[in-house]
């Protein structure tokens, strides 16, 4: 599995999307994604979306998600 895609829940910030990926929009159009480790937002703030901006640590967003605890 050394090439799986993992994905990362931040506390009150984005997800971290690392490995191999293909990002599309609801129409199936894919966004250029140059780098092998990804921030994409959590918050909807964001000005650079689907990507993060920073703009979480602005507007205080708060979200705390821990594995099993809303299994």
């Amino acid at each position: 599995m050394a090439n799986a895609t993992q994905i990362t829940v931040k506390d009150s910030g984005p997800f971290l999307v690392k490995g191999p990926m293909t990002l599309l929009d609801a129409e199936g159009n894919e966004f250029s994604v140059d780098k092998e480790t990804v921030a994409l937002c959590r918050c909807g703030a964001s000005t650079n979306q689907p990507f993060c901006s920073g703009t979480h640590r602005k507007i205080e967003f708060e979200s705390v998600v821990r594995a099993g605890e809303s299994e």
